[in-house]
């Protein structure tokens, strides 16, 4: 029996498992229609969960679309899960946030709504269809961004509002689940194309490479797992030095820290992290001048003041 006739039953089992553990009982399930959404739908309903499913429709590919809405109502009364659904303009949505882009824009959308139906349906998690293929694309570009280990170690399988049960099981395993359960789902024929650069790691770099490396997925699976687990040490290191909300961070604290700009770095995360502005921070001190010392971010500012660093939200 192969690795994946090992493993499909055991979809269920894993998000059982992993439902009882967050003590939780109402779930949003975000679905798109497509075949880990309609996988996570599916293991979620059976996991015990009050389950009330999302569908957004963006209006961005015509008839297929509608087609992808209308497969999703489908599913949901076949497994006989509450369904919520909303369109979006998206242009318009675009032409009141001058520079986003149409990708962007549909992230935003979807996950204000979201949050949105977290609060009114008084709901413990919002659960997506991510795998781990999912993950080792995230791994890729984050690298490619130049990410320390928060964006190396990938997506969190739980992240206290963002669950994600399928995080351990690679495509072909839920595509073999989905066949066991006699589902069906639709393809979002943007996927094919390799204009996006995650469609373009997805649909050509990382096949290239496992066909040239044997146990990709298994080292790339092991390499994700140990980086979230050191990065649990660095965080806890981190958090133990920062400020608690509201308070400026001494630069005694920073300059003692083993790296000043992971200290700084992790401070402002909230407003933009940006390296560039952690090693100009750094600098500042070092220089120890006596005039402030301002930096504007995405959203807020810092400032150098009496050997404090203030952290300031928009």
């Amino acid at each position: 029996m192969n690795a994946i006739k090992k493993r499909k039953n055991y979809i269920e089992i894993s998000c059982r498992r992993q439902f009882n553990k967050l003590g939780i009982s109402r779930v949003i399930a975000t679905v798109s229609g497509g075949a880990d959404s309609v996988a996570m739908l599916s293991a979620v309903r059976a996991s015990g969960a009050e389950v009330i499913a999302a569908h957004c429709n963006f209006h961005l590919r015509g008839e297929e679309s509608m087609r992808d809405e209308e497969h999703v109502r489908e599913i949901c009364s076949r497994l006989d899960v509450e369904l919520k659904t909303i369109d979006f303009d998206v242009e318009a949505y675009i032409s009141s946030h001058k520079g986003i882009s149409e990708e962007m824009a549909c992230r935003e959308l979807r996950h204000n709504w979201f949050n949105h139906l977290l609060t009114e349906l008084k709901a413990d998690r919002i659960a997506t269809g991510h795998n781990a293929d999912d993950n080792i694309e995230t791994l890729f570009l984050n690298l490619l961004r130049g990410s320390g280990t928060s964006g190396l170690r990938g997506m969190l399988p739980d992240t206290g509002k963002i669950w994600r049960p399928l995080l351990s099981f690679h495509r072909p395993e839920i595509i073999e689940y989905i066949s066991e359960k006699n589902l069906s789902f639709v393809t979002d024929s943007t996927n094919l194309e390799s204009d996006y650069r995650r469609n373009f790691l997805r649909n050509d770099i990382i096949p290239l490479l496992r066909s040239r490396w044997a146990g990709f997925d298994k080292a790339l699976d092991r390499s994700i797992s140990l980086l979230r687990e050191e990065n649990k040490v660095i965080t806890a290191s981190v958090t133990a030095n920062l400020p608690t909300p509201d308070n400026p961070l001494p630069t005694a604290t920073i300059a003692n820290f083993p790296d000043p700009e992971l200290l700084v770095r992790r401070y402002i995360e909230p407003v933009g992290p940006f390296t560039t502005t952690s090693s100009e921070v750094i600098a500042a001190i070092a220089a120890n001048k006596p005039d402030i010392k301002t930096w504007k971010l995405r959203n807020g500012s810092l400032r150098l003041q009496n050997h404090l660093l203030y952290l300031i939200p928009k």
